[in-house]
């Protein structure tokens, strides 16, 4: 099972998106192995215009889902103060997403510096697979 960043979505659902990604997102599909998290359900809902939602929808319904509990919120917190207290500001859905990837001892798929930056800093078993990071 892999856990699936909104950026790597974004790329499976994009007509232009990054074709590696896109098979990546796929291929999880297919073999029952994607995975993702509220906050990744969040993000995608509220940037998705209003003919994407179903696509959406059928996508994620493809998908398991894992809910984010009480201890993910703790961590999340307790990272986030860490990271600030360096002076690094992140966004708190990343940082709840990689905290679920983390507890759960998924990988997570992501184009998404950001999670680079939390397995530097804060987590580092954190398992990143990002093929074509910018």
């Amino acid at each position: 099972m892999t856990l699936i960043d909104t950026s790597a979505w974004i790329e499976f659902f994009r007509p232009q998106g990054d074709t590696h990604f896109k098979s990546l997102v796929r291929d999880l599909v297919v073999i029952k192995q994607a995975a993702y998290t509220c906050p990744v359900a969040f993000e995608l809902v509220t940037g998705a215009r209003k003919e994407e939602l179903d696509d959406l929808r059928t996508g994620l319904d493809l998908a398991s889902r894992i809910a984010l509990l009480p201890e993910h919120w703790d961590l999340a917190g307790s990272l986030n103060a860490g990271l600030r207290a360096k002076g690094i500001n992140l966004p708190a859905s990343d940082l709840l997403i990689a905290t679920v990837a983390h507890s759960v001892k998924l990988p997570l798929l992501a184009k998404d510096a950001h999670f680079e930056t939390i397995r530097e800093h804060a987590l580092p078993e954190l398992k990143i697979l990002s093929p074509s990071l910018p």
